[in-house]
């Protein structure tokens, strides 16, 4: 897909005169040389061994009690072990992927070995030990290896344990004003985010973000009476402001109006959203102004970010119709009846989707 849009561009560079059909090819080529693409063996070979995984764990749960003790470890260790040599021998061999889905076997392995060797030996622990312990092992993986597939194993495993610390997944793991926990909890967002830099994994990057907001979350809501909204919004303010103001010696560390500032405005809407569902039940004035600073919030991440990033402008033009949509229900929906608010919504719509338009055509 970036492929086709970005031939698609050049054709029209070339067209407009500002390339040579010379230096055009040039650019596509070198494009397909740095980037592979999509790559079907590549997934099933992942694929593949998850299921090898899946398979091996349910074959040892499955004859558990029918092995000897000390065989059970071994037998783990040798599952552990010869997905990590396979892994070395295909890095050696210049077999990326095959690497890739070698460490993913070993990482299941891993965390099934955590949790059939604890039952065996009857070890006192939680979900968040657990998951801690499993998301460790993946991220020693990720930086061994520099592995984007395990880097991504290990933001999602440390998703897993921010739940269960925090009380999301088991109710009892939660602890209120626990320093320790919030610490832990933020020391495994780091190290994972290091994990990302290490092996150059963009989703597993955008995993670390969503750490991050479901951790500030997290103490949002334990250590303040306030909704979580306000803290989302102000991050989002700053954020979006940073990522749009950056000063010219830090635009080769990151761009203007790109990653940061998407985030900033994602944080931003969605903070006013949280604002809005609190006061939902107050007067139609108190609900008519959120919704009229949630469109103001739309309009002014368009005018200062829209035009350099598709995502922001998508993604404001979604919030938009939504809160406009939102506010014909609230003040006319009770009084048009069912089929009339259809009706007022469908003109709506159409309406903002000319004016996405026209401003698509201006950016």
């Amino acid at each position: 897909m970036l492929r086709r849009y970005l031939a698609r561009e050049i054709e029209q560079w070339t067209t407009a005169g500002l390339l040579t059909p010379g230096q055009g090819a040039v650019l596509l080529a070198d494009h397909d040389r740095r980037h592979t693409g999509f790559s079907l063996a590549a997934v099933l070979a992942v694929l593949a061994a998850i299921l090898l995984g899946a398979a091996v764990i349910a074959l040892v749960a499955a004859n558990w009690e029918l092995i000897d003790r000390p065989m059970r470890v071994v037998l783990l260790a040798v599952l552990i072990c010869g997905g990590l040599t396979a892994a070395v021998v295909a890095l050696r061999k210049d077999a990326r992927w095959i690497c890739e889905a070698a460490l993913v076997f070993s990482v299941l392995c891993f965390g099934s070995g955590i949790a059939l060797v604890g039952q065996m030996y009857h070890l006192s622990g939680d979900n968040a030990a657990f998951m801690l312990l499993w998301t460790l092992g993946a991220i020693i993986v990720s930086l061994s290896f520099s592995s984007s597939i395990a880097a991504i194993f290990a933001g999602l495993l440390g998703l897993g344990y921010l739940a269960a610390q925090s009380g999301a997944v088991d109710f009892r793991a939660g602890d209120v004003n626990n320093l320790a926990g919030y610490l832990g909890a933020l020391a495994v967002g780091l190290t994972i985010a290091a994990t990302a830099w290490r092996a150059r994994s963009a989703a597993t990057g955008h995993l670390v973000v969503l750490f991050m907001i479901c951790w500030v979350t997290w103490l949002t809501l334990d250590l303040f009476d306030i909704n979580p909204g306000y803290v989302l919004a102000a991050i989002g303010v700053v954020a979006f402001a940073v990522g749009s103001r950056l000063p010219q010696a830090l635009t080769g560390f990151a761009s203007r109006h790109g990653a940061i500032s998407a985030y900033g405005a994602v944080l931003l809407l969605c903070g006013f959203g949280l604002l809005q569902i609190e006061h939902e039940g107050d007067r139609i004035a108190v609900q008519l102004l959120l919704a009229a600073l949630v469109l103001a919030a739309c309009v002014a991440v368009l005018a200062v970010a829209g035009g350099r990033n598709r995502f922001i402008r998508r993604f404001a033009y979604a919030v938009f119709a939504a809160e406009t949509i939102y506010v014909v229900s609230e003040t006319l929906g009770s009084l048009l009846g069912s089929s009339g608010f259809l009706f007022v919504g469908g003109v709506v719509l159409a309406v903002i989707a000319v004016v996405v338009m026209k401003i698509e055509k201006r950016f």
